[in-house]
């Protein structure tokens, strides 16, 4: 019961903030223009368009709309009363331009007054308009000059109708990302749980040891966990919102070095997520004589010599061909591979920690995506404007991208949004929470992995509960919203009712009192 008063909650407040958002519709949207060259074929040719859903309807299907003749008239000064308009108006599209004194609105409204069935406005290039459309009833569009040029050149008898796709809610693209980032999470979760388990293990049985410290000295070795206290919590999301702010002012400048950081990191965990494997190949295992390079030192098998140079090669090769069409599979390759490697490395040292975190960057979340649309001059967010690049031709890498294979107007329009995005933080936050419950797990002993099983479960639903959501308000969602009450919420309730919940909230204070430990059952986890 819990659990969806939560998730009823999440999905109340995102409604109501959308209203907020959408409710003046003075921001344009695109639809689709058909063209036939004649009434006798059922060939069309498809063009984009935009208008404004607050004066104009459209159908949601080809099949739907109505289809008119066009008359061109951009040589028409609409706006002078005394010119006579041309012969064929009534019941047909007329072409105007921009060009002309009056505003598109009022040259509309008069070609709807003389019997028109609306009026295509031509632009050099298809752009971002803001307009008072209070008050008009019309049927407007707005299309590009090489549009413009098609149609009329198409034939003598063309007709044109208008309409808007239907979006369906179930998109391939969707299910793909769902599986990457379900991948992505419990890989890395059950990696990360099984070393810190094991470093547990390891640093129990050394202590449960008499060493001669004189004779024996300690070796340095990797910590079970990050130490973290609330307060760093606070700075470190007060830290990702200065972050966020400096790409959205200094996009342009900043984004290479983004690009630049990904490329490194991506390269070293593709390595280490690797290594493992080859590491299993038999062959390969000549030695490199030692070596000492700066901070680099030691010695490498061929084999390791063969996976850096493709784990980097992978890496510059998506830096040189990131634009090409089929350059998002490359990027996804490696977004997986680097948030598998942060999983691993990042482990979080009690359920405390993780709650203020994601509690922290939930309203962080919230707050980007819904409220700085309300704060920034343009209306639009500041979370979306750096996911999507905004006006720069660059985009940031830190998302998984899948491109919307089954929309039609996204392929029409060359939109964008042809691309569905998952940023690397809606893995890794909820992730971070997978990971430490996973070693809980592991510590207590818990039957069939209890923790682990009810986070993926959750996780898995929280995203799609994020993607419902965006069908519903056809725009951009902040996942952490949905993600972390769907998993959050249920590891609360199932810790309480098991009687572990202080043990998981203090974490790493309790860890040698848990029973698999103390029974040694730490070995066969």
């Amino acid at each position: 019961m819990a659990t969806r008063k939560g998730v009823s909650l999440s999905v109340f407040i995102s409604f109501l903030l959308q209203f907020v958002l959408q409710v003046s519709g003075e921001f344009p949207i695109c639809g689709v223009l058909s063209s036939r060259p004649n009434a006798s074929t059922t060939f069309t040719e498809k063009h984009c368009i935009v208008y404004f859903n607050s004066i104009t309807t459209l159908v949601d299907s080809e099949e739907s709309a109505v289809y008119y003749p066009v008359s061109d008239a951009l040589e028409w000064n609409v706006c002078n009363q005394d010119e006579p308009p041309p012969s064929s108006i009534e019941d047909h599209y007329i072409f105007l331009s921009m060009e002309n004194n009056c505003s598109a609105l009022d040259q509309a409204n008069r070609v709807q007054d003389m019997g028109g069935a609306g009026t295509l406005m031509v632009m050099e290039k298809l752009q971002s308009l803001e307009m008072k459309t209070e008050g008009y009833n019309i049927t407007l569009a707005f299309v590009d000059n090489s549009s413009y040029v098609k149609i009329m050149n198409s034939g003598d008898e063309v007709t044109v109708g208008l309409y808007l796709p239907k979006d369906s809610p179930i998109h391939l693209s969707l299910i793909v990302i769902w599986f990457l980032a379900m991948f992505s999470v419990v890989v890395g979760a059950y990696w990360s749980g099984t070393v810190r388990h094991e470093l547990y293990r390891v640093q129990h049985e050394q202590e449960g040891e008499h060493r001669d410290v004189a004779r024996e000295p300690v070796l340095p070795h990797e910590e079970t966990s990050i130490n973290m206290t609330v307060r760093s919590i606070l700075g470190f999301v007060v830290l990702m919102c200065i972050m966020l702010l400096c790409l959205y002012f200094l996009y342009s400048y900043l984004v290479y070095i983004i690009i630049g950081m990904f490329c490194l990191a991506s390269a070293i965990a593709t390595y280490c997520c690797l290594d493992p494997l080859v590491s299993r190949m038999p062959c390969g295992t000549t030695r490199t004589p030692y070596f000492n390079i700066y901070i680099v030192r030691g010695t490498l098998m061929v084999r390791q010599i063969l996976l850096l140079i493709f784990a980097f090669g992978l890496s510059i090769t998506w830096v040189v061909l990131r634009k090409e069409p089929w350059a998002w599979i490359l990027q996804d390759i490696l977004g997986i591979m680097f948030s598998i490697n942060v999983l691993k490395m990042i482990r979080l040292p009690s359920l405390k920690i993780c709650t203020f975190l994601l509690c922290g960057l939930v309203i962080y979340d919230i707050f980007f995506v819904f409220i700085t649309p309300l704060l920034t001059s343009d209306g639009k967010s500041i979370m979306v404007e750096v996911a999507k690049g905004g006006p720069s031709q660059e985009q940031m890498p830190m998302v998984l991208k899948v491109p919307n294979f089954d929309y039609e107007l996204s392929k029409i329009c060359d939109l964008q949004e042809n691309y569905n995005l998952l940023g690397f933080g809606d893995i890794l936050i909820p992730g971070l929470l997978v990971s430490f419950v996973h070693s809980f797990d592991l510590q207590a002993g818990t039957p069939c992995r209890l923790y682990f099983l009810i986070n993926i479960i959750g996780y898995g639903s929280g995203l799609v509960t994020t993607f419902i959501a965006l069908w519903l308000m056809s725009f951009a969602q902040p996942a952490l919203l949905y993600l972390v009450p769907f998993t959050l919420i249920p590891t609360f309730v199932t810790a309480a009712a098991r009687g572990e919940f202080m043990a998981m909230w203090r974490g790493d204070s309790d860890k040698l009192q848990l029973p698999s430990l103390r029974s040694g059952g730490g070995k066969e986890a």
